[in-house]
């Protein structure tokens, strides 16, 4: 399968990226960010779509605790290099910002130059990333984020636009505008760090302030404005108008108790909720008798149903059990995705094995560090996709992990 558009023009587009014009109002915008956050440097921000670190950067320079994450692994290590010349320290990580790796963590959330947003080819997939960046922030906090301006190709030619736009090593060729999805699709020629000129054909979505308003208070945010996103110029000043390409969209959420619950209540009446978790236990109840039939000789454990944040069903071979370890087959609700985890029986015994694992765990697997809520020794995430839909071959594809990394256990339990 190709990899997805804005997964192929960032494996090789670092350097290039940062002469973009699009790329030169970081202290501007700064700026802008430094006045909505009230100059408080004890809040903790998240940079979504970092790209090469230009915001994080900038930010961390005047004194914020700032994490950066990208899926584009090329832009991150031009983004440490920027740090490490300017002798920060900065945390940089490779993330889906589909499906974060926090939870309740960060005071402020920045995504700019899209970021992610509006460049996913489904709604469903760009709402997940809102949705995530909800997730990784506190009760009360801030959001603020550009996104493409929906009122702008309705009354502006988007070719035109993009023929105008004077850009170091990227341009438009053709492109197209559904007025009925809002989405473009263009092609866009582009010359990569090793001067190779490639083609990638993508599709952008604009929004009407009004759709992202419906989501961001689906998610707790009360207070919503948007304003027009002027390159390297933010500011309160400037009214969102047909003539912005892009929207500029502060948002802050003061979760009361009494809106969490009316949150929660939605949630319920919906229904959805509860028929999702009925169907990924019952799953895991055929997985669990699968498990029964595929390694007879192990014991397996009773599903362990959790909290809605992670269930897991435990398997203990034979060999297993006089070394007190067990893997765990776990299914984590809010990411949707299956890890597997050498466990051990007590948390003195994984500090143990963690020990005598620690300079033999290479990839795909991770050691597991000591700390609390950490009860994994050794573990590695399922890799491929993940559907629902054909239980049958995705309890197939569990178990031969499963038995790969038994066997591989065997050799580092050695």
């Amino acid at each position: 399968m190709a990899d997805p558009w804005y997964v192929s023009l960032f494996k090789n587009y670092a350097e290039h990226y940062d002469n973009e014009s699009f790329t030169q109002g970081t202290l501007g915008e700064c700026d802008f960010i430094e006045q909505e956050l009230g100059y408080d440097k004890s809040l903790s921000i998240l940079d979504v779509g970092c790209g090469t670190g230009r915001h994080t950067i900038e930010l961390t320079k005047r004194g914020y605790r700032v994490t950066g994450i990208d899926l584009s692994e090329a832009q991150l290590r031009r983004a440490r290099e920027k740090a490490a010349k300017e002798m920060l320290d900065i945390t940089f990580l490779q993330a889906d910002a589909r499906c974060l790796p926090f939870e309740s963590r960060f005071d402020a959330a920045i995504m700019l130059c899209e970021g992610g947003f509006c460049l996913m080819e489904t709604d469903e997939e760009n709402e997940a990333i809102l949705v995530s960046i909800a997730r990784a922030l506190k009760d009360d906090a801030l959001l603020l984020f550009t996104a493409l301006n929906g009122l702008f190709p309705l009354t502006h030619s988007l070719t035109e636009f993009y023929g105008n736009v004077d850009d170091a090593g990227s341009a438009c060729q053709e492109n197209h505008f559904d007025a009925i999805s809002m989405r473009d699709s263009n092609t866009t020629t582009f010359t990569d760090d090793d001067m190779i000129e490639h083609s990638v054909s993508s599709t952008e979505r604009f929004y009407i302030p009004s759709e992202i308003q419906a989501m961001l208070q689906r998610l707790g945010f009360s207070t919503i404005e948007f304003f027009g996103a002027a390159l390297g110029s933010f500011s309160r000043e400037k009214p969102l108008t047909s003539d912005d390409f892009e929207m500029l969209v502060v948002a802050k959420r003061k979760l009361a108790s009494d809106t969490l619950l009316g949150l929660y209540t939605k949630s319920l009446q919906s229904g959805m909720h509860q028929r999702a978790y009925r169907m990924v236990l019952s799953f895991l109840i055929t997985l669990q008798s699968a498990l029964q039939e595929d390694f007879p000789q192990a014991k397996v454990t009773s599903l362990y149903q959790g909290y809605q944040d992670m269930s897991y069903i435990a398997l203990v071979p034979k060999a297993f059990e006089p070394l007190g370890l067990k893997l765990a087959v776990v299914y984590l609700h809010r990411e949707n995705s299956f890890e597997f985890w050498l466990a051990a029986r007590n948390r003195s015994l994984q500090d143990v094995w963690r020990e005598k694992l620690r300079t033999k765990v290479h990839e795909p697997y991770t050691l597991g560090e000591k700390g609390k809520g950490i009860d994994t020794i050794v573990s590695t995430t399922f890799d491929g996709e993940l559907s629902f839909d054909n239980q049958s071959r995705l309890l197939a594809r569990l178990c031969d992990t499963i038995q790969a990394m038994l066997s591989d256990l065997d050799e580092l339990l050695q």
